[in-house]
């Protein structure tokens, strides 16, 4: 028998699997346990055989010696086509020229939209493949000030401006998947934040901090602005559709598309791993079961495997919307390092650097060149 630790939200999910996976391995049985999950931290697998977390934990988990190279299973298993995971994926698990853990699914960020709103306001619904001043265009018919409807609410702190940053050139640091240095004063990241921070601002066509804490309450924010269909369109995870992890379902038509680009398309992910603890009895049979749910469609994100991703099964599963704005965003997805973990003062730098912005404190140009004077890493 060999333990399996995994968010607990996902437990109706690997249950699923476990009987289909009995099937093929009747010699091996799976105990599963549900642990508490955090987008950032992954989970904590305690004395598991294997288990799923999130990839900035794999440093520490390196560190500690708590896991095997997974690199002599996926030299062996001729099963297992390394070249269907989408690139930068399996980079992301790999130290010193081996691979110590097994992409599971990849979370994307995207564009939701309330239909029903854009539908009252006679606004078109926003497509694959917009740009910019298409975002602007509906931002500015939607704006009604006296119904108190927005065009647009961030949902995700400083990931929303981050990535705003990078589809206009911009940076923060030298390089996304081996950082070493900050670039918060690169100018055209000075750009993108004067333009992001103009959609506030200049043509309020999303709230500013105190409207949002008048508008929604101090509790309720940008999920309050949702679910009163004030807001017209939002930025969140692939894994949010439909209001999972939100405290209701989302009531309204809704729909998804891709971020809109400018200079570049970029989309940020968040990537969960499979991992095989160094302490197991039983690391064949580790490998079976996750080489197993690598190859099957994920619960909450999008599959790391293209073959998956361009299944007509997927498509079927997740809605052809859904699947179409995967397909597109996974095409350029930014897939931030492990090694980010460790800079975790300088993203706390930036963050309240984009503080000073929406506080009216400091402009793009003041904020970042403060943040980028204070780094220890410039």
């Amino acid at each position: 028998m060999i333990s399996f630790a995994y968010p607990n939200l996902d437990t109706e999910y690997y249950q699923g699997l476990i009987e289909e996976f009995s099937r093929a391995n009747p010699h091996i049985t799976v105990e599963l346990r549900p642990k508490r999950w955090d987008m950032l931290g992954g989970i904590g697998a305690g004395d598991a055989d294997t288990f799923v977390t999130s990839q900035f934990a794999l440093n520490w988990l390196h560190e500690q010696d708590s896991i095997l190279t997974l690199s002599p299973f996926i030299e062996q298993d001729e099963s297992l086509e390394s070249s269907d995971f989408y690139p930068g994926t399996m980079g992301l698990y790999t130290r010193e020229g081996k691979t110590w853990g097994l992409p599971a699914g990849v979370d994307i960020m995207v564009m939701y939209y309330n239909q029903d709103l854009l539908d009252q306001y006679d606004v078109p619904h926003p497509q694959i493949g917009w740009t910019w001043d298409d975002f602007l265009d509906i931002l500015v018919r939607m704006r009604d000030p006296e119904a108190g409807v927005f065009g647009y609410a961030p949902n995700l702190d400083m990931f929303d401006p981050l990535t705003f940053i990078y589809q206009h050139g911009g940076k923060i640091f030298d390089d996304l998947q081996d950082p070493s240095r900050t670039t918060f004063d690169d100018p055209l990241s000075i750009e993108a934040l004067d333009w992001y921070t103009k959609l506030i601002f200049d043509y309020n066509v999303a709230p500013t901090p105190e409207q949002l804490n008048e508008a929604f309450g101090p509790r309720g924010g940008i999920q309050a602005g949702v679910y009163r269909g004030q807001i017209a369109m939002w930025t969140g995870m692939l894994s949010e559709r439909g209001g999972r992890l939100w405290p209701t379902e989302w009531d309204m038509h809704w729909g998804m598309v891709p971020l809109p680009t400018d200079r570049h398309s970029a989309t940020l992910t968040m990537v969960e791993g499979y991992f095989i603890s160094s302490q197991t009895l039983h690391p064949d049979a580790c490998w079976e079961w996750i080489a197993f749910l690598s190859g099957q469609i994920p619960a909450r994100q999008a599959p790391a495997r293209r073959a998956l991703a361009e299944s007509a099964e997927y498509e079927q599963t997740v809605s052809t919307q859904v699947a179409a704005v995967v397909r597109s965003s996974m095409e350029n997805a930014l897939m931030l390092s492990p090694k980010l973990a460790e800079f975790e003062e300088a993203l706390g730098l930036f963050s309240q650097a984009f503080e000073s912005i929406l506080n009216e404190s400091a402009s793009p140009q003041e904020a970042m060149s403060w943040a980028q004077q204070q780094s220890k890493y410039k």
